[in-house]
């Protein structure tokens, strides 16, 4: 494998808990690891832990992905406002109105970035690599 993006690892690991509305020890029992070493995987590699494959492969498991899903290889490198939308219309559990709202304020927000860089003169700034293990 390529790289393991971390950073990945912990979004999906974060919206799991938030999803089932479980506390960091709750999850880290789940996983089975201790609280101390899930706590690192959510920090992503902001925390300096390399994760044995053991636990990389736990933790893959119980956000119901697989190993590939968090290769380097397929973070895309560039993604547009259009890809955003489509995930955020995608989310379980929405009505066509909370997408809708969540899809307009996302636009706002990020027209507003957009507009700030071309005032500031650092449109085409290209956005920093994610960090990866491997």
């Amino acid at each position: 494998m390529g790289g393991f993006n971390l950073d990945l690892l912990a979004v999906y690991l974060k919206d799991e808990m938030t999803e089932r509305d479980l506390s960091g020890r709750a999850a880290a029992a789940e996983v089975g690891c201790s609280p101390a070493t899930f706590m690192r995987l959510l920090q992503g590699t902001k925390s300096g832990y390399t994760p044995d494959s053991a636990i990389l492969l736990q933790a893959v498991k119980w956000v119901k992905r697989t190993l590939a899903d968090f290769s380097v290889a397929a973070t895309p490198r560039t993604t547009s406002i259009a890809d955003v939308e489509v995930h955020l219309r995608a989310l379980p559990g929405l009505s066509g109105v909370d997408a809708e709202a969540l899809v307009a304020m996302v636009k706002a927000a990020y027209d507003t970035v957009r507009q700030r860089e071309q005032q500031s003169g650092r449109q085409g700034v290209p956005a920093p690599k994610p960090k990866t293990v491997g």
